[in-house]
């Protein structure tokens, strides 16, 4: 099959692609530009009200589409853009997320000292959904407010008549033909040890199950894949399956990572009017902007995509393919155990690879020469490695114990290195930094190595090896902790 033939001006794509946005977590409610959201056809799914659980990696979106979804205008343009099933006369309220304003919900801290209170996680979540509906309803709180302590105390006094309210809030609302979406983000941060996150989460679910036998009123829980594992914890209540069975996931498969490349120079000032003209000789026409800005064309081909890709950086990381085809190794060395790939990490790695390019190889008629590609990757392995010690403090003296050693190694070999010194400080590591420990180490009452091999394969950051009797290290964070393997991208020095 003929691919299509993109032709790039190489100086100028490569200062579009310097241009390209280095975005950090989605640390805000605050919404991003219309032409910044992509939308993978598995998103669209996860966007819709009727899947209460959203599963996704650091950087797979979680907080992205909560913003996005908590936004009117963002939202409606997802809607319009992928006709979403179910967003007609959706009102969409945060039930807990990255806001410390304690506006919209309490914050983490006003919840511990809410439990401290002696009050319980379903009077808090119950608290929550009642004012948002009150709110959006004009009603008359039957609480002050501003005040979460006497709207937790007064929920938890009056069950029934807390009962009553949503009831009747939800009769109101679905006469209106609204529908009331609650969004739940970054619960992680509930509580410093997995004990605390369990309660409040698996009240707060519950909640978001109880929500599905309403009418006009839903909830939608964005977790990360360890949270969705606590199965004998978080999800021994009855009927919790019934949530799970609606699972969906924030997957990015390399033809939608490559789109966010591709989107940005779609939407570009300068390059975006030749870009639009190289789809429309492939036999991709993007059509009109809406409200400002175009989308990629829904029948736009692998094929396409990676003409596309391989017109930007040429066709080999090398100068021939020995070392492999541009298209399938970026994706494989950006890639954790299990496969999984975000958005910021592939973006860092094209705009490093522009930068280098732009200083080193300035004349090379590909926006990017292939040694930048190779140092873009180092790049965002720094950059992944940055995001996983925020959110898994722990991990980091663990894998700083491995560097200089070259994988796959043994079991012997790895608990060799982390000696209980090592062990100690990455339990303080989490503690110090109020951050969740290892979760199956935690929970051992042994505090086996074991459980730490296991926790950083749930992470994908370890993986067995194919005799079942080493383990290996995707490059993604092999590369940024120094740690070698036999042929792979070489650790900065």
């Amino acid at each position: 099959m003929n691919r299509p033939n993109w032709t790039f001006p190489a100086a100028d794509f490569r200062r579009a692609l310097m241009s390209l946005p280095v975005t950090q977590a989605w640390e805000s409610l605050d919404p991003p530009e219309l032409a910044q959201i992509c939308i993978p056809s598995a998103h669209a799914k996860a966007l819709s009200p009727d899947h209460t659980i959203v599963e996704g990696m650091r950087g797979a979106g979680k907080s992205f589409w909560t913003a996005v979804l908590a936004d009117d205008n963002t939202r409606r343009f997802v809607a319009d853009t992928e006709s979403l099933s179910g967003s007609a006369g959706l009102v969409v309220r945060v039930g807990f997320g990255l806001d410390l304003a304690d506006e919209q919900f309490p914050t983490a801290t006003r919840i511990g000292e809410l439990l401290g209170m002696g009050q319980g996680p379903d009077a808090i979540w119950r608290a929550v959904l009642l004012r948002h509906a009150f709110h959006y309803l004009k009603r008359d709180l039957p609480f002050a407010d501003r005040d979460w302590t006497e709207a937790v105390r007064w929920v938890a006094d009056h069950p029934g008549a807390t009962t009553g309210y949503l009831t009747d809030a939800d009769r109101a609302l679905a006469e209106d033909g609204k529908v009331l979406l609650l969004l739940f983000d970054s619960l992680e941060r509930l509580a410093d040890d997995w004990g605390g996150v369990r309660r409040i989460l698996a009240a707060a679910l519950k909640l978001g199950l109880e929500c599905r036998t309403r009418r006009a009123i839903r909830c939608k829980f964005f977790l990360r894949p360890d949270m969705v594992e606590e199965e004998d914890e978080v999800w021994r209540f009855a009927d919790s399956s019934k949530l799970l069975h609606a699972k969906a996931k924030l997957d990015w498969r390399p033809d939608d990572l490559y789109g966010v490349i591709l989107l940005h120079l779609l939407n570009s000032p300068s390059v975006g009017a030749e870009f639009r003209r190289n789809l429309e000789q492939s036999g991709n026409e993007c059509g009109q902007a809406i409200r400002g800005a175009y989308r990629l064309p829904r029948r736009m081909t692998s094929d396409s995509v990676r003409a596309a890709i391989e017109a930007l950086a040429g066709p080999w990381v090398g100068a021939s393919a020995r070392r492999g085809y541009t298209y399938t190794w970026i994706t494989t060395h950006l890639a954790d155990a299990k496969g999984r790939l975000s958005p910021r990490s592939i973006l860092l790695a094209f705009r490093q690879a522009a930068e280098w390019t732009d200083s080193r190889q300035r004349e090379h008629s590909c926006a990017l020469h292939y040694q930048g590609v190779q140092q873009g990757v180092v790049e965002a392995s720094k950059i992944r490695i940055s995001e996983i010690k925020e959110d898994y403090p722990w991990v980091d003296p663990l894998l700083r114990a491995l560097h200089d050693t070259t994988v796959p190694l043994s079991f012997d070999e790895l608990s060799a290195r982390w000696t209980p010194r090592c062990i100690d400080e990455a339990l303080a590591a989490a503690a110090n930094q109020r951050r969740l420990p290892p979760r199956r180490y935690s929970s051992d009452p042994l505090r086996k190595p074991h459980s730490l091999v296991d926790d950083l394969v749930e992470l994908a950051v370890l993986y067995q090896s194919e005799d079942k009797k080493r383990f290996n290290m995707p490059d993604i964070f092999r590369v940024g902790f120094g740690i070698k393997r036999k042929g792979g991208v070489r650790p900065p020095r």
